[in-house]
């Protein structure tokens, strides 16, 4: 498994994504810096408190790396089929389902990491900044610190499962757009932030959702063994 995971992420230069990973990190914080610095009641609600603050960076990381993580479904596997390049895979002797496997793991560990790492970075910057500007009127703790930590994997976690859930979208007509909009909407709809309040607060939600992911990706992986290439 996890040398077909090397020979696919060699194949699409999968390395290459690390730009595109930092980019969207920068953008996050200059979209925060535009809320702080331009909308100032906006900025009183964002920061209001560390935790408020922290769900706002939690929703803008998922929104981000959800979509993110539909442009690598559709660059590995939908367009493997549109263009029925994958019917060349599937002649090697390698089981089909191994193969997607490796495919859906690779975008599984890609939104859990950087998930995870993009939380935590602009978590600690977030943190560090307030040390010398003190925007957030509010003592941070070690408690704050803990559930947050908790917070974070299991959005982490939540998020990676949930990336999987645009696959279904994609597959039914092999569909670029669809893959990519159903992202857009799932992650808009459990980040969306209405007076300090969202889906994703509802632990039940976003396990429910991840484990349908999982349930998409195991479903695809199963069937690919005697589903054809349209």
């Amino acid at each position: 498994m996890l040398k077909l995971m090397r020979l696919e992420m060699k194949k699409y230069k999968l390395g290459g994504l690390l730009k595109g990973v930092i980019i969207c990190n920068l953008a996050i914080m200059a979209m925060l810096s535009m809320i702080y610095f331009t909308d100032k009641s906006d900025s009183a609600e964002t920061f209001a408190s560390y935790h408020s603050l922290f769900e706002t960076i939690g929703a803008f990381v998922r929104i981000t790396f959800i979509i993110f993580a539909s442009t690598i479904i559709t660059r590995i596997i939908i367009d493997e089929y549109k263009n029925k390049t994958i019917n060349l895979m599937f002649v090697y002797p390698i089981s089909r389902k191994r193969i997607m496997a490796a495919k859906l793991t690779i975008v599984f560990l890609f939104t859990l990491i950087t998930v995870l790492l993009s939380n935590v970075l602009l978590d600690g910057i977030v943190m560090l900044a307030d040390r010398v500007y003190g925007f957030v009127p509010e003592t941070l703790t070690t408690d704050m610190l803990t559930a947050q930590a908790f917070s974070v994997l299991l959005s982490s976690v939540a998020a990676a499962g949930i990336s999987l859930i645009p696959l279904y979208f994609g597959m039914r007509k092999h569909s670029v757009p669809f893959t990519i909009v159903s992202a857009v909407l799932i992650a808009s709809l459990i980040s969306q932030t209405t007076n300090g309040f969202n889906l994703s607060q509802i632990i039940a939600i976003p396990v429910a959702l991840c484990l349908i992911g999982i349930l998409i990706a195991y479903i695809t992986i199963r069937n690919v063994d005697t589903k054809d290439v349209a």
